[in-house]
């Protein structure tokens, strides 16, 4: 499964699903097609990006079924949804995403899919009311990626955790291992050309978080 499916299919049992920065549209007509989902809202900041999703969405036959918002985030969503997604972009700008629409939020499901920085945005789910009830790893067209899913709840985790990922941290899926083992093995073979110290010791307390992770 690569991440767009995958994507989609953890929006099953949903009725009506958002997407925050829709791009193509792909995991809104693959969420109707295939997860039960009954409707969909392609939400985007571009007119660019909002131009192709219309046309996927037609080409798909489901114009009828997805409404199209140009939205910087959810300010200008109005319509009403149960689970939401945004994915493709950095962890700092989907936590402030998330803070900014957090009115419209509070209640629903998120599937989040920062591509770095996945710590802002656990912590933003942390500090603003949301559990953490499933996560993923997964490659996909050889780069690697984390999927956050979470909805309203209280939790407690630690710093490591926010870092890594509970769940992840606890399911260690093969993805998941094998990437750290490849940042791992990266700043191994140069730790000992490195000469500035404060760099030296940052990439030494990584390493014995890597190792951790790999031999837990």
């Amino acid at each position: 499964m690569n991440r767009l499916s995958l994507l989609a299919s953890l929006s099953k049992g949903s009725e009506i699903l958002c997407d925050v920065g829709c791009d193509h549209a792909y995991v809104l007509v693959d969420a109707i097609k295939y997860h039960g989902v009954k409707r969909g809202i392609a939400a985007d900041i571009g007119e660019g990006p909002l131009k192709i999703a219309k046309e996927t969405i037609f080409n798909n036959n489901l114009s009828d079924k997805i409404d199209i918002v140009l939205s910087d985030g959810f300010k200008n969503i109005n319509l009403p949804f149960d689970t939401a997604i945004i994915a493709g972009m950095g962890g700092t700008l989907i936590s402030n995403i998330l803070i900014d629409g957090l009115s419209k939020i509070k209640d629903k499901k998120l599937i989040l899919e920062p591509n770095n920085d996945a710590y802002r945005v656990r912590k933003a789910l942390l500090d603003n009311g949301f559990i953490i009830i499933d996560e993923f790893a997964i490659n996909d067209m050889d780069k690697y990626y984390e999927i956050i899913v979470a909805i309203k709840g209280n939790a407690s985790y630690n710093e490591f955790e926010l870092k890594y990922g509970p769940i992840l941290l606890n399911k260690r899926e093969k993805a998941f291992i094998d990437h750290y083992k490849r940042l791992y093995n990266h700043i191994n073979s140069i730790i000992d050309s490195i000469n500035n110290l404060d760099v030296k010791k940052g990439k030494m307390e990584l390493l014995d978080e890597y190792s951790k992770i790999i031999n837990e």
